[in-house]
């Protein structure tokens, strides 16, 4: 790690802090699953809201992140998140969404099957199904 990501809040000096607060602040445009603005807020507010995380203890550490943004080269208005190494790549935030759906409704209908089982459930309570 560098030397910035273990150092205390109150032991930054006013660059280093505002250098924790642009890094940390970048992370907020070109959010996954937002479509159609690069910022959902006013610049300010993501600021505050990096600061915040910053005096929360959450530190930047370029030397630990697997990718990285690209603003854009043309007129549009987002740039891109690039990961370092393809083989790093992860799912896509849809990907984990619709992941984290079929797990909760197996869950779901696993502690249905338990209660029923157990007596605990009428035969014809309904389960969630799937779309």
């Amino acid at each position: 790690m560098c030397d910035l990501c273990t150092t205390p809040f109150d032991a930054l000096t006013d660059d280093e802090l505002d250098q924790m607060i642009q890094g940390l602040s970048v992370t907020f445009v070109a959010l996954p699953m937002v479509v159609g603005a690069p910022l959902i807020m006013d610049p300010g507010y993501y600021l505050e809201v990096a600061r915040h995380q910053i005096e929360a203890g959450v530190r930047i550490c370029p030397d630990l992140a697997i990718k990285h943004y690209r603003p854009p080269a043309d007129d549009r208005p987002l740039g891109t998140w690039i990961y370092d190494d393809a083989h790093t790549e992860t799912e896509t935030p849809a990907e984990r969404i619709r992941r984290a759906v079929r797990e909760q409704r197996e869950a779901y209908a696993a502690e249905v099957a338990r209660r029923r089982a157990a007596g605990d459930l009428r035969p014809e309570t309904p389960v969630m199904k799937e779309n």
